[in-house]
């Protein structure tokens, strides 16, 4: 289990940990480990841990589904944003 560090400029290092890291974490979670352990053997922070928890228990046609709709509404989101300016444009008298 590794985790890679990526950096943007102008802003402090941060990591992403893999699928199978995440998943090796809730497992050790589920058999008793307790978050202090994992935190202190892992060195990551106990809230990403819940989080991953919580991820997991999520079915992932749901996170499928919630990522296509959150798209969807970005798309129709721009389109009324685009609706909007021609109506101000064609609504302008000379």
């Amino acid at each position: 289990m590794e985790a890679k560090k990526f950096t943007k400029p102008g802003r402090r290092a941060y990591r992403r940990y893999d699928a199978n890291f995440k998943a090796e974490a809730v497992k050790q979670l589920e058999r008793g480990t307790s978050v202090t352990e994992l935190v202190e053997s892992l060195g990551v922070k106990s809230s990403l841990l819940h989080n991953w928890k919580s991820q997991a228990k999520q079915p992932a046609a749901m996170l499928e589904e919630v990522k296509r709709l959150t798209k969807q509404l970005k798309a129709r989101e721009q389109e009324i944003d685009i609706l909007k300016k021609a109506l101000r444009i064609f609504s302008q008298t000379d």
